[in-house]
């Protein structure tokens, strides 16, 4: 921690010196530009403009490096922001390797394959991160949730339920490249409304959990679908689901005004022992763990609520 006092210079500019040793760190000199940004709480961040230039915009990916990964690493530059993703094979791409690779970019959202031919390929991904609003994104997911859970109680449509969960996990993808690129930018920081990087991990926990519900009533309908089971004996469990993601989701878009109460020890532990009686273990199974997932989000919620608390306090 470093303290200086604000310096008045031709009763026009106000200036502070800088730490020796962060310039001689940075390799800092004379007359070099450094970045300056502010962040909600009014502190600023000063940082060396050389780290702009250095930002990862385009990569080159040869194929053969990554023989059973591709899609996982696609997904990585897609969280990191780069805008350009050049693919390259030795030989011709190979119709599983063009259509895992295809798959992946249906996932990443403002992504398109700008150039193509037998062995290279250009993704090009067309996204201003710096216009995403993850309280929205969140707020999506949370739309499609209930959706769902509609549609299993109400009149089963297994197409709509799959494109549903297709939705959901573009939109976790959507969500995680947010969370990490706030960890390296500010201004993504502060306009994802995430405001605080002590907050990032619950947020984190949150879409995981979120796209980890739409993968279970996707397959609880699957389920229910293939082996022709109504769901009027598990209705209230499903409406006790749905009513809790829309609380938690509420409580999120108002910017968490006070400390969130989670769903009652009692009415959890009422909704686990019905779970419990269910015959059909696969069914129960699901829906034991989507109860266990509202929990956790909920248990972020809470972390989350709190520590707005003192950092309205000033205690972060």
């Amino acid at each position: 921690m470093h303290k200086r006092k604000i310096q008045l210079i031709a009763n026009s500019t106000y200036s502070i010196s800088l730490p020796k040793e962060w310039i001689i760190k940075n390799s800092l000199k004379k007359s070099d530009t450094i970045m300056i940004s502010e962040k909600n709480d009014s502190t600023l961040i000063l940082s060396p403009s050389i780290i702009e230039n250095q930002k990862l915009n385009e990569i080159t990916l040869h194929i053969e490096d990554f023989p059973n990964s591709i899609n996982r690493v696609l997904y990585v530059c897609f969280y990191l922001g780069i805008q350009t993703i050049t693919l390259k094979s030795k030989k011709e791409f190979s119709t599983d390797q063009k259509t895992k690779i295809r798959k992946s970019i249906s996932q990443m959202s403002g992504s398109e394959i700008t150039y193509e031919d037998k062995s290279k390929m250009i993704i090009s991904v067309f996204l201003d991160h710096n216009r995403l609003d993850l309280k929205q994104i969140i707020f999506r997911t949370g739309l499609l949730i209930e959706s769902m859970i509609e549609t299993i109680i109400e009149k089963l449509n297994i197409k709509e339920i799959n494109l549903n969960e297709v939705e959901i996990d573009r939109l976790y993808h959507l969500s995680t490249k947010i969370i990490s690129l706030s960890l390296i930018n500010i201004n993504v920081l502060n306009t994802s409304k995430i405001k605080n990087v002590s907050m990032i991990p619950s947020y984190f926990l949150i879409c995981k959990k979120l796209e980890n519900i739409g993968d279970n009533l996707s397959h609880l309908a699957n389920h229910m679908n293939q082996n022709k089971i109504n769901s009027s004996s598990f209705k209230e469990i499903l409406e006790l689901i749905k009513s809790e993601i829309s609380r938690s989701i509420k409580h999120i878009n108002a910017d968490f005004p006070k400390m969130f109460e989670k769903i009652s020890d009692d009415s959890r532990y009422e909704s686990k022992n019905y779970i419990y009686q269910i015959k059909d273990k696969i069914l129960s199974d699901y829906l034991k763990d989507t109860l266990r997932f509202v929990k956790d989000i909920e248990d972020e919620i809470v972390q989350l609520s709190f520590t707005k608390q003192l950092l309205e306090k000033g205690n972060l």
